[in-house]
């Protein structure tokens, strides 16, 4: 059976193949929001795929509209869509945190494909800083950076988790 591991959660466990991960997450004692139920039809119950991308079913038409519309690039997936076939290692995004208005526009005026990531990035490197508001003088700079190790992954989506988890914290 897969092993499944909900980071920063810590919640982990073996699932029957072919099950979602929000199936998985609520046999493991995990609530997921999901507001739609489960039919792909709101992106409440996105998560991150840290590792084992390959183990997962491929996005579907319903999953691939609703990740368009919510600009949710790779490794963002929904958990009711996606089926695991084997190991993987997901990240439960932590609650976006307040930006101020200018703050936002720098974050606003990013690529609908990298925006939601570098958000992540930016946001997890402000709560380890001890920082409840993400202000424009700080978020110049930290857009910036996130975007040029963001664009350094290229379209490796492995690159690309494995940075998200090198700045949101080791497993």
């Amino acid at each position: 059976m897969p092993k499944v591991l909900f980071y920063p959660a810590g919640k982990s466990g073996d699932v029957p193949e072919g099950t979602s991960i929000l199936d998985a997450s609520e046999q493991l004692g995990l609530e997921l929001r999901h507001d739609c139920g489960g039919f792909a039809t709101c992106s409440t119950c996105r998560i991150m795929i840290v590792d084992g991308v390959e183990n997962l079913t491929q996005i579907d038409l319903d999953e691939e509209n609703m990740l368009e519309e919510a600009e949710l690039p790779k490794p963002f997936r929904l958990s009711c869509q996606a089926v695991i076939r084997g190991d993987v290692v997901l990240r439960i995004p932590d609650p976006e945190m307040n930006w101020s208005k200018g703050a936002l526009r720098e974050l606003d005026a990013l690529s609908a494909s990298s925006r939601a990531v570098i958000r992540v990035m930016v946001e997890a490197r402000a709560r380890k800083a001890g920082e409840e508001v993400i202000l424009p003088d700080t978020a110049i700079p930290a857009v910036e950076k996130a975007k040029a190790e963001v664009e350094a992954t290229g379209q490796d989506v492995a690159a690309l988790a494995a940075l998200i988890k090198q700045v949101c914290g080791d497993l």
